[in-house]
Order: structure tokens, then sequence, then C-alpha cells
């Protein structure tokens, strides 16, 4: 399987600008939107995409904590995975 790069995926230039925008903006202490937890700089913080790239529509994109952003993706994921199956 091939792998995409990151601007194939949606995650090139743009993304990684409003990535930083958000990091600038980011207050410590700021709750995450996944999991409530205060967020702080230095931490590894995700642009998370609501509700989801794989949804399609409007996006609202947020800081998140990497871990919560990137397995809420790969739940998003499998769902995704089972209900083609069931189709």
């Amino acid at each position: 399987m091939m792998r995409l790069t990151t601007t194939q995926r949606g995650l090139g230039y743009d993304h990684q600008r409003t990535r930083r925008e958000r990091l600038a903006q980011l207050r410590d202490g700021d709750p995450c939107p996944r999991c409530g937890r205060p967020m702080f700089r230095g931490q590894y913080l995700d642009l998370d995409d609501f509700p989801g790239r794989m949804f399609g529509g409007p996006q609202v994109k947020l800081l998140a904590h990497r871990y919560r952003n990137r397995r809420a993706g790969a739940r998003m994921r499998e769902m995704a995975k089972r209900w083609r199956a069931a189709r």
C-alpha cells in the first residue's frame, strides 16, 4: 500500500500553519476538547478536525492532546471499516 504525503492527507502547509497559529493563541490550562484536561505548551498537541475529515463538510480546527486526537481518529477509521464491510 502506498503511503500518502502529508499534503495528500490534508496535513500540508496550510494545516501546519494553522497549528502554529493555534499554539501561539493557546493559554496554558485551556481545556482539551477531547478529554477536558488542561493543555500546556510543551505537551504533544495536534490540530484536531471536528467532526473529522472523513465526514466532509465544514471543519472546526481545535488543538487537542495528540494521544486523544489520534485515538479518536483510529476509532473513527475502525467504525468506517465495519460500516463498509457491512454494506
